[in-house]
């Protein structure tokens, strides 16, 4: 049964409607909303303007113009600089169709229905152009919806916090490379922030559902955001319409797999070898790579061994395999599973946060994947600039320290997401993301405990 219609629930302003204004926060003794001069918040909005600029020029750069990587003899992998995991996709979506190789992938079966049209219904350079459209909107939409939830008062805080994505390395390997994580994450999160909507109607869980089914495609992303679809709308409807659509995407995926060649239109696509492509590239713009090609005997330790900042890597490293290092990750998933129930009803950006970070520790990721903390970074702007609240909006003592903490960390955490490759190097940097990104966490666990944080009160919408 569906939670009360009429609960509040406190879910940011990009929740509560499609753009809508960001409502102002008074100051309250428990958490004060951070003011900066006009000055500085000009300049640190031109410097970040002038990095996205750099960062995107570079991404979409490799991604559109650099010659594109090429299959190497023997193997179904890319091989080059230009959008090496994008033609990737390529190969496999056309390969899974024409049914060569193996039947084991990097995907669901589901994901290839999804990619034909914008990735293997065409050539390489129709996809690298359509699959930059993908990456430009959801990109586009991650920077408002950010930049709405954040609760700066300020609108140049506001526009400053909406730039960052676009000024991290992370996004530009992801561009670079043709990877996936744009869209998944932006359809992950708007799922989740359509189905916590107060007062919430069936078409709000049909919409939410499908975007999660969507978004499942890349499962490694989404599992932990799989609690969210569970116990945050209070109803079980919109995780059976999810599993609903993508049950019929995956049946669709093994009939066009089996019967119909012809009518995707690959029957006459050039035959590759018989092994199909297992993990991404190691790309960092402006570096060559070779994608690892793996048989069809299932190759865990070398798939994941480009990974960084994971569970499962750090299990390679201490020299533990199979079964743990493949379980790990799902465990952790499990754990998070009667924390995301008891607090179901906290700030939704919260629960975000702390399943996009779940999500980049647990399971193997490389840089690109990076941009999972990005919701993290958006529970702790809330935090410092007031925008929390307790379930029901009742007021909730804290100390302003809370505030200052989730400030510290959410610079922190954004610096070493903007420095550049090689300096420092990237051992260095990784482990100081990762100690940000651990420190987030904790603050998130932290602050969703009763008494964990205090809630400004909210006020008018502030005019602009």
């Amino acid at each position: 049964m569906r939670a009360d219609p009429a609960e509040p629930r406190n879910l940011g302003p990009a929740a509560a409607g499609p753009f809508p204004r960001v409502p102002a926060r008074e100051t309250s003794s428990g958490l004060p909303s951070p003011r900066w001069s006009r000055r500085f918040l000009v300049a640190i909005v031109g410097a970040l303007a002038l990095l996205a600029a750099r960062r995107l020029s570079v991404g979409f750069d490799h991604l559109l113009f650099v010659p594109a990587a090429r299959p190497s003899t023997g193997f179904q992998r890319a091989v080059g600089e230009g959008a090496v995991d994008l033609v990737m996709r390529h190969l496999e979506t056309r390969a899974y169709f024409a049914r060569r190789g193996s039947a084991v992938t990097v995907y669901p079966p589901a994901a290839y229905v999804l990619l034909w049209p914008f990735v293997a219904s065409g050539t390489v350079s129709a996809a690298r152009w359509a699959w930059a459209v993908v990456l430009a909107v959801s990109l586009a939409w991650i920077c408002r919806t950010i930049a709405l939830a954040s609760g700066f008062r300020e609108p140049l805080a506001r526009l400053a916090f909406g730039i960052l994505p676009l000024t991290f390395l992370s996004t530009t390997a992801m561009l670079s490379v043709g990877q996936m994580t744009a869209p998944i994450l932006a359809l992950s999160v708007a799922s989740v922030l359509r189905l916590a909507r107060r007062p919430a109607t069936r078409r709000d869980d049909a919409v939410g559902a499908g975007l999660f089914a969507l978004a499942a495609v890349k499962p490694s992303m989404v599992a932990p955001f799989g609690w969210l679809l569970l116990f945050v709308p209070g109803s079980l409807v919109p995780a059976a319409i999810a599993a609903g659509v993508h049950g019929g995407l995956t049946a669709l995926a093994l009939v066009l797999r089996h019967f119909g060649a012809g009518v995707v239109g690959v029957a006459s696509a050039r035959p590759e070898a018989s092994v199909v492509s297992t993990g991404a590239s190691k790309v960092l713009a402006g570096t060559a790579s070779v994608a690892p090609g793996v048989s069809s005997a299932w190759d865990m330790a070398r798939m994941i061994e480009g990974g960084v900042a994971n569970l499962q890597n750090l299990l390679l490293d201490f020299g533990i395999g199979a079964p743990w290092v493949t379980l790990a990750p799902f465990l952790v998933t499990a754990a998070l599973g009667p924390w995301a129930w008891r607090h179901r009803r906290d700030d939704v950006w919260i629960l975000l946060g702390v399943a996009g970070l779940i999500a980049r520790f647990a399971f193997y990721h490389r840089v690109y994947d990076d941009l999972l903390v990005i919701p993290g970074l958006v529970a702790l702007a809330r935090i410092a600039s007031g925008a929390i609240e307790r379930p029901g909006g009742a007021d909730a003592e804290g100390s302003p320290g809370v505030a200052h903490a989730a400030l510290a960390i959410l610079v922190a955490s954004a610096i070493g997401l903007l420095l550049p490759r090689d300096f420092p190097p990237s051992e260095v940097r990784l482990r100081l993301n990762a100690c940000a990104w651990a420190a987030a966490l904790a603050l998130l666990l932290q602050v969703v405990r009763p008494g964990g944080v205090a809630a400004a009160p909210v006020a008018a919408p502030e005019s602009e």
